[in-house]
């Protein structure tokens, strides 16, 4: 619309470019060059300007565009619903829940059983005078007295009885003789055996033995003290067992 108002413009002002032509012949020649250039230069802007215009026009197509008021959307609902719906949607998260305590058994009491009566340990017998008096005497000196040979008695006591083998010579020998002293006479100690069959032969013979065989003064010959050195040396010899081991071949003089 407005490039078709600017043409009528300059279509109506026609004759006024030419009565400037005139204008421009009566005042001289330099005015008509310069007045020619201004028209020139008007009539390029306006052609530039109807080109520009036409230009709109064409897009346009002739119609006003009047302006539309948008209406903003509400997008923090949209999102807010969103969000509730995918809330909504979602499943559940499941909360572990603490194991189940599971009560122990108890422990099965094991009875206990009855204590078995212990049997009653053996009683030592009581230490006898003799026993205490042989606890304290001199072993060494019993030991010369068993080896003496006696004039009164005919013999020594090791002519009769060995101090190293439990075999027999004319006497049983001495070996461990403790031990089987012990079991002789029911009651009585090692050392009270011993000691008795020294002084009293006859009061206990071992079966197998002349009770005659052993001289019957010994308590004569040795004091109390020298015959409880005899019987503490008595005490002292323990050793192997020899009585069931072959007895030597005899010497060439043992035979003569």
């Amino acid at each position: 619309m407005l490039a078709l108002q600017y043409r009528h413009a300059i279509c109506d002002n026609a004759p006024e470019l030419s009565f400037v032509t005139d204008f421009s012949k009566r005042n001289g020649k330099a005015k008509m060059i310069n007045w020619r250039s201004q028209t020139l230069a008007v009539f390029q802007s306006a052609r530039g300007a109807i080109f520009v215009l036409a230009v709109y026009a064409l897009a346009g197509c002739g119609t006003i565009v009047s302006p539309v008021m948008q209406v903003a959307t509400a997008t923090p609902a949209v999102n807010v619903v969103a969000v509730d719906e995918a809330t909504a949607t979602s499943p559940p998260t499941e909360t572990p829940l603490p194991p189940t305590h599971t009560p122990k058994p108890l422990p099965t009491e094991t009875p206990t059983p009855a204590p078995s009566p212990s049997p009653e340990p053996t009683k030592a017998p009581a230490l006898s005078p003799i026993d205490r008096l042989v606890a304290v005497r001199d072993a060494e000196n019993g030991a010369i007295l068993f080896e003496t040979f006696q004039e009164a008695a005919n013999y020594a006591c090791s002519n009769c009885h060995l101090a190293a083998s439990e075999k027999t010579n004319l006497g049983p020998g001495l070996l461990n003789i403790k031990d089987r002293a012990l079991t002789r006479v029911e009651g009585m100690t090692a050392a009270e055996y011993i000691y008795q069959s020294i002084v009293d032969s006859k009061a206990y013979t071992v079966e197998g033995f002349d009770p005659e065989l052993m001289p019957q003064n010994w308590a004569e010959i040795y004091s109390d003290l020298e015959i409880f050195d005899i019987v503490a040396y008595l005490m002292t010899l323990e050793g192997r067992s020899d009585i069931d081991d072959p007895d030597p071949a005899p010497t060439a003089q043992e035979s003569d």
